[in-house]
């Protein structure tokens, strides 16, 4: 499957058509956060596949202007093209607004899909706004990771964990990837494009 990953900062060059930006058509658009609701309704039309978001810690318009089409993946496991998605959105809690939990708080959300877990036994991929602590995070009080998702890397060894948040340049594709045992962590912010190498079921 060809996923493309979305966080962070609008790239208009997705739009264009044809766009140069990407080797191939995507078959998969998972979007990480702080992004314009109307920017995902536009890449979902453009490309004509599914697309999964989660909300980042400035997405204010979500509620009342929902991006068109999209599905919202925050604190649910779905399955798309027999490959199973897990997801949750929102930073570290720094200053009270929206979308942002404290690390207990996050711990009740993944533990709310436990018994769901323990079902269906793997999850392909973990897509997330905050990165899992000490894996591409920041010291500061807003760009810290969650420990939760750090342990849910250990416990369940997604293929591939893809955050936004962080924002970030990479002079080669590879600098935004980190092996954690087995899971490739993925630095999504602007955009990322890739072929899963996890076989549907």
């Amino acid at each position: 499957m060809k996923i493309l990953t979305v966080s962070d900062k609008v790239v208009n060059g997705l739009l264009e058509q044809p766009t140069s930006l990407l080797p191939q058509q995507p078959d998969l658009i998972l979007a990480c956060g702080d992004l314009p609701p109307e920017y995902l309704t536009e890449l979902r039309e453009r490309f004509g596949v599914p697309l999964y978001f989660v909300e980042g810690n400035h997405d204010i318009r979500y509620q009342s202007s929902p991006p068109v089409g999209c599905i919202d993946l925050h604190a649910k496991i779905m399955e798309e093209q027999g490959i199973r998605i897990m997801g949750f959105g929102g930073s570290r809690w720094y200053n009270g607004g929206i979308n942002q939990y404290t690390e207990n708080e996050m711990k009740k959300t993944v533990r709310s899909l436990w018994f769901q877990l323990l079902q269906q036994r793997k999850v392909d991929i973990i897509m997330t706004h905050a990165p899992p602590r000490f894996i591409h995070d920041k010291e500061d009080p807003c760009h810290k990771g969650f420990k939760t998702f750090t342990g849910l890397i250990e416990k369940k060894s997604p293929a591939y964990f893809i955050h936004g948040h962080i924002h970030a340049f990479f002079n080669n594709p590879t600098d935004r990837i980190t092996m954690v045992h087995e899971t490739k962590v993925i630095n999504s912010y602007g955009f990322f494009f890739f072929e899963t190498e996890v076989a549907p079921r």
